[in-house]
């Protein structure tokens, strides 16, 4: 791969670790305001953006793959990185097909659905994980999505790891985007 094109990958995952950094503010700030609709949708953006990272360095697909390791050997990343999780990588993928599924798997069971708090102090301490739609364990750190949890402390490290391989690379490459502007000058002056 030349590298225009690696480039070109390098760049676009380290916008999704901007979306990343963007989605655990607005985690943050939804979770100060109690905000449960905002907590699912700042873990949605943050997984989502992590699931793309995760599909870009392993692709799941065979066409991918030399383009997958070619990127990772670039930023010297092993294969066996925690972020090579087919849970992250596939967690929405055909969720039309994927809710069906759970709903069939927990018919009959009492169920739990877009839940936030300490689920330990709670009266649904004693849901089975498969059986919890979408749950955020404020003590644990805990997302679950259709069954499939996640302790977010560890998501984040594995994803810190990536992250500073990535900058580390897009310096290199792009040293022009990391000079700062001069004071007085805003970035965003084209939108207003």
């Amino acid at each position: 791969m030349d590298l225009n094109k690696l480039g070109l990958h390098i760049h676009e995952i380290r916008n999704q670790f901007t979306y990343v950094e963007i989605g655990v503010g607005l985690l943050n700030q939804s979770l100060e305001k109690g905000s449960v609709p905002g907590v699912f949708y700042a873990l949605q953006s943050i997984f989502q953006s992590a699931s793309q990272v995760s599909r870009t360095l392993w692709a799941p697909r065979k066409k991918g793959r030399s383009r997958s390791d070619e990127i990772r050997k670039f930023l010297g990343i092993p294969d066996d990185h925690p972020l090579n999780n087919k849970d992250i990588q596939t967690l929405f993928d055909f969720s039309d097909e994927a809710n069906e599924e759970w709903i069939k798997k927990t018919a009959g069971k009492y169920i739990l659905m877009d839940y936030v708090g300490d689920l330990g102090a709670s009266d649904h301490k004693d849901v089975e994980i498969e059986n919890v739609f979408r749950s955020f364990d404020t003590k644990g750190k805990i997302y679950v999505y259709r069954g499939v949890g996640f302790q977010l402390e560890n998501v984040m490290t594995t994803l810190k790891s990536i992250s500073d391989a990535v900058n580390k690379a897009h310096y290199h490459l792009f040293p022009e985007q990391w000079v700062e502007p001069p004071e007085g000058e805003d970035d965003d002056a084209d939108y207003k």
